[in-house]
């Protein structure tokens, strides 16, 4: 644009998947010392053909027995719609069932979890016979503790900066049903961390401190390796913990300046 001239600038919003209150803004840069910088703001409420409430979102969240089933209702806004098809990619992680409220306007979608323990993430997609709204897609995310609970599943030790002092870290290992259990087994790599294992004193489960052997560590290195906690509750269910071995060291005056260069 030249100077004193005029120009136009057009702005384009993807408004798929949203529905409500949407505000975007864009920046625009230019020469002037005074503004050389503009914000270009659109706002806006998308209504959207089919409702989808509460959220568009479940997550499932604690033990199989904590977390129940969850609805997604679907209501026409405008035009009467129908839902011909429901398909998933966790087939063998939920359950999920389509129930017709009113015929044409409201269907509601019924899901639950299936898993015993771990981690999961996909969704449940409803196809339609609207063109303008082919899919309904329900995020669906899943975080399920089986009988043991082991927190945190990722640990920092040793010496995360040069100004700071070695650090040491503690897993907490758990009952979620209050019941005594017994750790069987510990594997770990025992040339990078010693794990010290101590009972609970008022509830079933142990704290292991890791501490870190920062001597078998090259300075300046960063190392990774997995705890594995075997159990007596559920033998087959291990679970496992990310731990972090770092040995951060001041760089020398050498490096500093060869990075100035």
């Amino acid at each position: 644009m030249p100077p004193g001239g005029e120009g136009k600038i057009k702005l384009k919003i993807d408004l798929k998947g949203f529905q409500g209150s949407v505000k975007k803004s864009a920046s625009v840069f230019n020469n002037d010392p005074q503004k050389p910088r503009l914000v270009i703001t659109m706002q806006g409420t998308v209504r959207s053909l089919i409702d989808v409430r509460p959220s568009s979102g479940i997550t499932f969240r604690g033990t199989i027995e904590q977390v129940g089933e969850s609805t997604v209702d679907m209501v026409s806004t405008s035009q009467a719609f129908k839902i011909q098809k429901v398909e998933s990619n966790l087939e063998d992680k939920i359950a999920y069932s389509l129930e017709t409220v009113q015929d044409g306007r409201h269907y509601r979608l019924k899901i639950s979890n299936r898993v015993r323990q771990g981690s999961y993430s996909g969704f449940v997609k409803c196809l339609t016979d609207v063109p303008q709204k082919p899919e309904i897609v329900v995020r669906v995310s899943g975080f399920i503790e089986g009988d043991i609970a082991v927190k945190p599943q990722t640990v920092l030790v040793g010496k995360l900066a040069p100004q700071q002092p070695e650090r040491q870290g503690k897993v907490m290992v758990v009952s979620n049903r209050g019941k005594p259990f017994k750790i069987t087994r510990l594997t770990y790599d025992e040339h990078l961390v010693d794990i010290v294992q101590q009972p609970l004193p008022k509830e079933p489960g142990y704290s292991l401190d890791v501490i870190p052997k920062i001597e078998n560590i090259p300075a300046g290195a960063r190392q990774q390796m997995t705890l594995v906690i075997e159990t007596d509750t559920n033998p087959q269910d291990a679970q496992e913990v990310q731990i972090h071995i770092f040995n951060s060291v001041e760089k020398t005056k050498t490096q500093q300046e060869t990075r100035g260069k």
